[in-house]
């Protein structure tokens, strides 16, 4: 018995998953979060008011809303999980989730896990700024942790960074918190074309993939 093939995603328009662009990745970046996150708010308000529902009327918002809208997530996931590996590919860099390093060209730099968890989280939010606190929040998952121990790993970071000679900065502005930005450089042609996948040293490497689906990605 033949497995069945799983199909490509279907892409939303103007989406290119062959892009040769940093700025596009991050851009994709960017609408998916968003996507998932209106999704998600909307399976919360409708699983809420199931409560107050009959038990048939309950079993067909099930079959017909909530499964259709749990497979979109899904799909959304998935693109999104592509678009973060596409972008470390396309800025040049390689990441050891595994050993926590970081590199680009031939220089290495190994980070802490609290400057790893800050670089994965501002890299997939390029050129967005990140207020402190949703870094805390979110990057580190410790609220009560106060601003001057983030700013100090900020400092860290961007010095590892700069010795890195990647062409990116971490940047602060007053009221909106901290961003990286990319300096956009010619793109990087990469034979294949494929998505990156974490092989079994637990790097970053291309799959020669032809990029439609995302499927088996590690953001």
């Amino acid at each position: 018995m033949t497995a069945p093939t799983l199909r490509p995603d279907r892409l939303l328009e103007g989406e290119d998953s062959r892009t040769l662009f940093a700025r596009d990745a991050r851009h994709w970046i960017g609408v998916y979060q968003q996507m998932i996150g209106f999704k998600e708010d909307l399976l919360g308000r409708i699983r809420t008011q199931l409560a107050h529902l009959p038990a048939v009327a309950r079993a067909d918002v099930v079959e017909n809303d909530i499964n259709a809208l749990e497979d979109q997530l899904l799909r959304y996931r998935r693109r999104l999980e592509f678009w973060y590996s596409r972008q470390w590919q396309l800025e040049g860099l390689q990441i050891d989730h595994d050993g926590r390093t970081l590199t680009y060209r031939e220089r290495v730099i190994s980070l802490t896990k609290r400057e790893f968890q800050l670089l994965v989280f501002l890299v997939g939010r390029s050129p967005n700024f990140v207020s402190p606190t949703r870094l805390l929040v979110e990057a580190w998952h410790d609220g009560n942790l106060p601003e001057e121990t983030l700013r100090t790993y900020i400092a860290r970071l961007r010095t590892k960074i700069v010795s890195l000679g990647v062409r990116a900065a971490i940047k602060n502005k007053p009221r909106a918190g901290y961003a990286i930005v990319f300096v956009e450089q010619a793109p990087i042609s990469v034979d294949g074309l494929g998505p990156i996948s974490l092989d079994g040293a637990g790097l970053m490497s291309l799959d020669g993939a032809d990029g439609a689906d995302g499927h088996g990605m590690e953001g």
